[in-house]
């Protein structure tokens, strides 16, 4: 990193940069689809959808298009969906997730240098801190901003300045860590530097990605920063 980048805060992307969530996602999303009589999505598909929250997230799976928007959906079938959704989602989230090797120890490791940690998240508040919880990280964290909270969800940067703003940290502080082109785009947008890792949800080439960093691995990002930081 540059010697101007005085490392104070890393901003967290959750599915997909912290666990790998889409089983349990794609459950929910069949049940919701399949209850208002339409053929469910395949796991790779939930998998290329994720990422603009659930109501886009279950557009796209009743349509079966990444393109797919909520308005160009019927207003009670989805409605219904979101319904059934909600249950089945919420009943499910202590199972079927898988946090990706090295995440425990290297929150561990970054809480040890004081080091702000924050999750920044499009998946919604009623299902993000339940599920940190039964992943036995969320005291990692000094802050957590979830989806469906503000307006604006990434990759505006709406979320990542809000979020900076309550940790008190200034932006060319702070690392956007994510796996895909919103956690990039937003990280961007809000005039923090951006770490991608490759072995998410990213559905784009990653030439069509302008991050600072990349990374395989959530060990390579640990050793990265902690190197950064000594």
């Amino acid at each position: 990193m540059p010697n101007s980048f005085k490392l104070e805060a890393l901003l967290f992307d959750l599915d997909g940069t912290l666990a790998d969530t889409v089983v349990q996602l794609a459950k929910a999303s069949k049940q919701a689809v399949e209850a208002i009589g339409l053929n469910p999505p395949l796991l790779e598909q939930v998998k290329d959808y994720v990422g603009n929250g659930v109501n886009m997230l279950l557009a796209r799976c009743i349509k079966g298009s990444f393109d797919a928007k909520v308005e160009d959906i019927d207003t009670t079938l989805f409605k219904r969906a979101r319904e059934v959704f909600n249950e089945k989602y919420t009943k499910g989230l202590s199972e079927n997730y898988r946090l990706y090797d090295g995440v425990t120890n290297g929150l561990e490791l970054f809480k040890s240098k004081n080091l702000k940690l924050a999750v920044v998240t499009n998946k919604p508040h009623m299902f993000a801190i339940p599920l940190l919880k039964h992943m036995g990280i969320y005291d990692k964290f000094d802050f957590i901003l979830a989806g469906e909270v503000l307006s604006k969800r990434k990759p505006d940067p709406y979320p990542l300045e809000y979020t900076l703003e309550k940790l008190n940290i200034k932006k060319e502080n702070a690392l956007m860590i994510g796996d895909s082109n919103n956690d990039i785009l937003a990280g961007q947008r809000a005039g923090v530097k951006t770490a991608f890792l490759s072995y998410g949800y990213n559905r784009l080439d990653e030439k069509e990605l302008h991050f600072d960093y990349r990374f395989d691995n959530f060990n390579d990002l640990t050793d990265f920063i902690i190197k950064q930081i000594g």
